[in-house]
């Protein structure tokens, strides 16, 4: 079984996704959910921007430090390529814009939890651009 945390103040994504092989947990307190994140070392954060907005990225690197284990997926209405690019560098494996989860969920958690990154081509040639710069 995938254990699954949601960070959503709105509780939106939570009801996207189904509980098939999945033990799904939803915090709506952002330091609550850190907390538990440390406490019970999740397999998959599925995280939305709208919680921390701006400050996401420093949010990431925070779950990043309490259990680097925990595989970040961000979860918005739609981000600009720099804030999805900022929010990868923190740390996330993956970006998905809210109003398609419900047809990307199950494969997404399950293509996560296998360690693999859920973003697109294009995404992965800016990231290498981005790694090129600071070289």
């Amino acid at each position: 079984m995938i254990s699954v945390l949601v960070i959503d103040s709105t509780n939106s994504i939570k009801l996207i996704l189904s509980s098939d092989g999945q033990k799904i947990t939803l915090y709506k307190d952002d330091i609550q959910a850190l907390n538990a994140i440390e406490e019970e070392k999740v397999s998959v954060v599925l995280l939305s921007y709208a919680v921390r907005k701006e400050q996401t990225p420093e949010y990431i690197k925070l779950i990043h430090a309490v259990s680097s284990e925990s595989k970040i997926v961000v979860i918005a209405k739609e981000l600009t390529e720099k804030q999805i690019v900022d929010c990868l560098i923190a740390g996330a494996k993956g970006y998905q814009e809210i109003d398609r989860l419900d047809e990307y969920a199950d494969k997404l958690i399950k293509v996560i939890n296998a360690g693999e990154a859920w973003i697109t081509r294009r995404m992965v040639a800016i990231l290498l651009d981005k790694l090129l710069e600071n070289n």
